[in-house]
């Protein structure tokens, strides 16, 4: 064998093998039929930073979207005293995070949703809490815009919501030693609003 085709081999290999990990995170979210960010869990000591950001006081109702196995929810109802939605596409990731809530006697508490996030009326939700990819928080901000009411909170990893300005960001380290940068975006009025607001300043 030459040495051009051992190469070659061994790109394909490891190529394949990269396939399949990306294959397995599954979950994540698609957005009318098209994928957009696979599941990849957030470490638990960022998603209590993001609960705490976003200062989720008892008996406020925090929504997920991409809801995963269900950490934040479980979170939230139990160290906030909050009330959550989960919204989750995988029927996998529905179904096992459906089960954790029960088996943890918390179904009063959290719900589970098995949809996709750009059909859902998010009006309800005190607090948003959003880790997805830039193309599918371009694809979010004007759904999200449509429910957007004075005292909301969303906070987001990683990626900003296009044409909004923060209220605050902060970086977090994780328990496998990877930094996170939060957003939060506090709305502190409705009117005058356009599809490029920016947070925190009156128009």
């Amino acid at each position: 064998m030459t040495l051009a085709a051992l190469v070659a081999g061994l790109t394909g290999l490891l190529a394949a093998q990269e396939s399949g990990q990306r294959q397995d995170q599954g979950g994540g979210q698609s957005i009318h039929g098209k994928q957009l960010s696979a599941y990849e869990a957030t470490p638990l000591p960022v998603v209590e930073k993001m609960l705490e950001l976003a200062q989720v006081r008892p008996n406020e109702v925090v929504y997920d979207l991409g809801s995963g196995d269900g950490r934040v929810l479980v979170m939230a109802a139990q160290k906030f005293g909050a009330r959550a939605v989960g919204i989750e596409l995988d029927p996998r990731l529905y179904e096992a995070s459906r089960a954790k809530i029960w088996d943890l006697g918390l179904r009063d508490r959290i719900q589970i949703v098995q949809g996709d996030a750009l059909e859902q009326d998010l009006s309800p939700a005190d607090v948003l809490t959003i880790y997805m990819t830039p193309y599918a928080m371009w694809k979010l901000q004007p759904h999200l815009e449509k429910f957007l009411h004075k005292g909301m909170r969303i906070v987001t990893v990683f990626d900003e919501v296009p044409g909004w300005e923060p209220t605050a960001t902060i970086k977090v380290q994780g328990d496998n030693q990877r930094t996170y940068t939060l957003h939060l975006y506090s709305v502190s009025h409705r009117s005058g609003w356009t599809s490029y607001s920016k947070f925190g300043r009156k128009q």
